[in-house]
């Protein structure tokens, strides 16, 4: 898991270690020393040069050190840990922020924006980290911490002033190091002005410009950007600034590439807040992902430009906008302005253009990927159409092509070559690509490093870039670290082919073995249908780039991070794990492992990463994959086995429902089932009906004659919940469907969809179940019938999980029939066909999306239609996952973590203009009533009781009285 990050390297570690303190720091860092032990700090693990690699001790430093420790008016102290993003949502609340915006600012920590010096897209109006560092708490390697700032060099020598030292600091060490330090750079003063010039961004080696001054020394200036090579940061104190009384964005786009770069010129005399230039592959992206950017984006674009300005009055900033405008008009008088944004939801939709589209790099198809390995170069921004020109030319001369985004105003440029992904076989194709870009940036007085440090990939070019100075970073690396333990191989480094030493391993079937030499032959038993390699494809479509370790309020993934934001508990940890699998890091007997099964454990087949990842990584099939492996070789426990099967013991319970419902309505009845079932006893559980759904529609519904009349009928699968415990639901279905003229047919041979055994890895048991389903539904979807589901997780199994279960012409017909019914009738309603002859219904519904009904990514259509009812208001529920993921919030040993996941739901619930709560999840709903004692309905009941087809569902709209149990 810490053997890569966001990078194209692989480095496995001699260990991880998780401290909790600097004390913690301090002990590693001298047992390190004692047994010459490299160390390397790591925080989100975002590189993608490969900054946090190494054959160390990784310091993970993400875990604990999170604390936010005191916001002043114009300063925040905070620990290494704390992401950028909680950090400005706490200094939201008095009216500041730390303004540098990397693209990952949603996961990427302070301590890593500290390490490589970040900036972002407003670079040319708020610089960089560097420039708003006051002080940071650093252990070197031999265990001596001290508190760096910048150093009054009047009061330094001989001897430090104690009142300046914090309890514990090194006096000693903190007096050498500056001492040294100030000598090296006072010697070499001329060469550090000649062979460092300044530029908006550079972050290429140690940054010695402006460090010392006549009269002190900025040791944090000197720090930062240092990747960890000089000593561990575990605290620091921060300058912050006013929140941006008003802000405005538009979006231009041109026709032509060098017309966009013209304008960059053209409009910097008008010094906008942020410019950024797009190609037109990443508009196309753009479309593609969101129809909102389809709406305003034509395909007749070939580059864009997003350029903000800011004002102390909205009137202010469009004024200074509209100057932008018409400059950019007199020199291309064709350009769109597609939009224009001057409040906070509209501005962050049109930054959201680059932040998630740029990602989507990744998802474009074939062996071929835009690689970051000549990612961030900088240039004088006067230079970069001549720069872009000549750049041309050396793709060109490589047979390459690349995207192109580019922090225009400030010269930052991100080229990310499309090509198969390298070997250490070919690997001196894209290290000679390099050599000859970096020489075009070298003529124009550029850097290899405008952003993002220099890690593996750049450090073995930095002697190129400076040459004679490349001996002063030699110097003060030994100053600081004289045994190189701090992160060796970085920004000093004596390997000229570092940038291809350390390549991820592919799989096999990617490499081309000799003709005498059989290609290897995976030996891991897959379960699922992956198709030739398609195992090592998914989990090799994972950059690492760490999107999946967000808390963003706005995206759902993945509950477990969330919970508890460790890297095991991340998406791209299960991928990195099946990687290793599948290009023999870790032996095929690993997959059926503990350790395995524990990582497994963290994923309840969601979905939710999938849906957001810029790649789309299907990690939950992954994970299934995984536990299938230890199902095979352990079997299912108690409670696993009992739950996938409640289907089996559906009809039980309703034949004997007032017995059922009595034991699971009391104290020791529950108390039976957790020593019998291991089902925990403060679970609420759903009640049997007495009688099944698919019993009583039989007589009705499940003739054949339905199939031959007119008009066509809608099939109806029914799955669990519907079936055993709420046939009310099933005709509510039922008549909302015939209501609007359209006959049901019920398949009585229908059964349960098995995600339950799916989402176990019992996929044996399941595939039978797959079959009996697909008997009963293939003949029916070949006659092209609508296979309606009230379940999303139903519509989620037959479409996504039968086709990688099912080696079957049918299942792919069957699947591509599948419709929920919300997004059913709300096509009807699209089309004019649905009535609207609601009755008023005075109600506040707080709703609740349900995972698997967001990964059939139709929205929310049965929330959409409540609207149309007099009367109603939906509170739409922004609370993230229920965490009750079908059967894993039944157990003992998960009740508790299910309850902690759906403690933002519950706390959402208790609004006080809520009066009951709708989603269209079984479990959900049982979770959501396990929290609150409002009644929570399916949306189609709802619509049922508005329609007046079922009056006597007004009565469940009443609280509940029993107590809750979430303990």
């Amino acid at each position: 898991m810490y053997a890569s990050d966001g990078s194209l390297y692989e480095i496995t570690p001699l260990g991880v270690a998780y401290p909790r303190h600097r004390d913690d720091v301090v002990i590693l860092a001298k047992y390190c020393a004692e047994h010459a032990i490299p160390l390397i700090a790591r925080g989100a693990g975002t590189s993608v040069t490969g900054a946090a690699l190494g054959e160390g001790i990784i310091v993970d430093l993400s875990r604990h050190f999170t604390a936010i420790e005191e916001v002043t008016d114009k300063s925040v102290r905070v620990q290494v840990g704390v992401v950028r993003d909680s950090l400005n949502k706490k200094l939201r609340e008095v009216g500041r922020y730390l303004p540098p915006d990397p693209s990952s600012t949603s996961v990427t920590t302070v301590g890593g924006m500290l390490a490589v010096d970040a900036a972002g897209s407003h670079a040319v109006r708020v610089g960089s980290m560097r420039d708003y560092v006051r002080s940071i708490e650093v252990v070197l390697a031999g265990g001596d911490w001290f508190e760096a700032k910048r150093e009054p060099l009047a009061k330094l020598f001989p001897d430090l002033d104690p009142a300046m030292l914090l309890p514990g600091e090194s006096a000693e060490a903190k007096r050498s190091i500056i001492a040294k330090v100030t000598r090296l750079l006072r010697d070499n003063e001329a060469l550090i002005r000649e062979r460092q010039p300044p530029l908006i961004r550079n972050c290429a080696g140690y940054s010695l410009r402006s460090v010392l001054s006549r009269d002190d020394l900025n040791l944090p200036r000197l720090l930062v950007g240092s990747e960890g090579t000089l000593g561990i940061f575990t605290e620091a104190t921060l300058h912050t600034s006013p929140l941006p009384a008003h802000r405005g964005v538009a979006l231009l786009l041109f026709g032509q590439l060098e017309t966009a770069i013209r304008i960059v010129h053209g409009i910097a005399d008008q010094q906008p807040s942020a410019c950024d230039l797009l190609d037109r592959r990443l508009l196309s992206l753009a479309r593609e992902s969101d129809p909102q950017f389809e709406a305003i984006i034509p395909k007749t674009a070939e580059a864009a430009l997003i350029i903000e300005q800011t004002g102390f009055t909205e009137r202010q900033v469009k004024d200074r906008m509209r100057m932008i405008v018409e400059v950019a008009r007199q020199i291309d008088p064709s350009l769109m302005v597609a939009q224009q944004a001057y409040d906070e939801a509209g501005v962050e939709f049109l930054w959201s253009l680059p932040y998630r589209v740029v990602p989507l790099l990744t998802k474009l198809k074939g062996q071929s990927r835009p690689l970051p390995i000549i990612e961030g170069l900088a240039i004088p921004p006067q230079t970069l159409r001549d720069f872009l020109l000549k750049a041309q030319k050396v793709l060109q001369k490589h047979e390459i092509t690349a995207s192109l985004y580019a922090h225009a105003a400030s010269g930052q440029i991100h080229l990310r070559p499309i090509v198969p992904f390298p070997t250490s076989a070919d690997g001196h194709t894209l290290e000679a690509l390099a050599r000859d870009l970096y020489e075009v940036v070298f003529s124009f007085g550029g850097t290899i490093s405008g952003e993002h440090g220099d890690g593996i990939s750049r450090t073995a070019f930095l002697r190129s870039q400076y040459g004679p100075l490349y001996r002063i970073f030699q110097d003060m690396k030994g100053i600081f670290d004289p045994r190189n333990l701090m992160n060796p191989g970085k920004i000093v480094c004596d390997d000229p082919h570092l940038t291809i030493r350390y390549l991820r391993p592919i799989a096999p079937v990617y490499s081309t073995p000799p003709v005498s030499e059989p290609a290897p032959v995976d030996t891991i038993p897959l379960q699922l249908k992956w198709g030739e390699n398609g195992l090592a494809e998914a989990a090799e479509r994972c950059t690492g780039c760490g999107n999946c370790r967000t808390q963003d309020d706005h995206l759902r993934m993945c509950p477990f991070f969330r919970l508890d934001p460790i890297e095991e508990a991340s998406p791209r940890s299960k991928a990195n794990v099946v990687r290793n699998l599948t290009t023999g890091v870790l032996s095929a007997r690993d997959l059926s492992s503990d350790g395995v099964k524990r990582l497994a454990k963290l994923c309840f087949n969601c979905k939710q990463c999938e849906l957001e990842c810029p790649a789309n990584v299907d990690i939950p099939h992954l994970m299934i994959e995984a536990r299938a492996a230890y199902v095979g070789e352990n079997g299912l426990n108690r409670a696993d086995w009992i739950l996938a099967r409640a289907h089996s013991f559906g009809s039980l319970g309703c034949s004997i429902a007032p017995l059922a419902n009595w034991i699971l309505g009391s104290r020791t009845g529950r108390w039976l089932v957790e020593k019998i079932l291991h089902v925990a006893r403060h679970r609420r559980l759903p009640p049997f009906a007495r009688q099944t759904f698919l019993r009583q529609a039989k007589r009705d519904l499940s003739r054949r004659e339905i199939l031959t009349g007119e008009p066509r009928p809608v099939v109806f699968f029914v799955d669990h919940f519907a079936n055993f415990h709420d046939p009310e639901l099933g005709w509510a279905a039922v008549a909302i469907l015939q209501h609007q003229g359209i006959p049901v047919y019920v398949p009585a041979g229908q059964t349960s969809s098995g995600m339950a055994m799916i989402s176990a890895g019992d996929l044996d048991s399941a595939r039978e179940l797959a079959e009996q389903n697909l008997r009963e539904l293939a003949e029916l979807a070949r006659e092209g019938l609508t296979i309606i589901c009230t379940e999303p997780t139903a519509a989620v199994c037959l479409k996504q999980e039968y086709p990688l279960l099912l080696d079957h012409p049918d299942v792919n017909v069957v699947a591509s029939q599948v419709v929920e019914l919300g997004a059913f009738l709300r096509q009807l309603h699209a089309e004019n066909r649905l009535k609207t002859d609601f009755t008023p219904i005075d109600l506040t519904v707080g709703y609740h999306t349900p995972c698997h009904l967001k990964s059939l990514q139709q929205g929310t259509p049965l929330a959409d239609l409540l609207q149309l009812i007099p009367g109603i208001k939906v509170d739409r529920l922004a609370s993230g996952c229920s965490g009750m993921a079908g059967a894993y919030g039944l157990t003992v040993e998960n009740f508790e973590t299910s309850i902690k996941l759906g403690q933002p739901l519950f706390d959402a619930l208790q609004s006080p203009t809520i009066q009951v709560g709708a989603t269209e999840c079984g479990s959900c709903k049982m979770q959501m009533e396990q929290g609150h004692t409002r009644a929570t309905l399916h949306p189609l009941k709802l619509l049922a009781l508005a329609y007046g087809l079922m009056p006597e569902l007004r009565q469940r709209l009443r609280p509940s009285d029993r107590r809750l149990l979430t303990t």
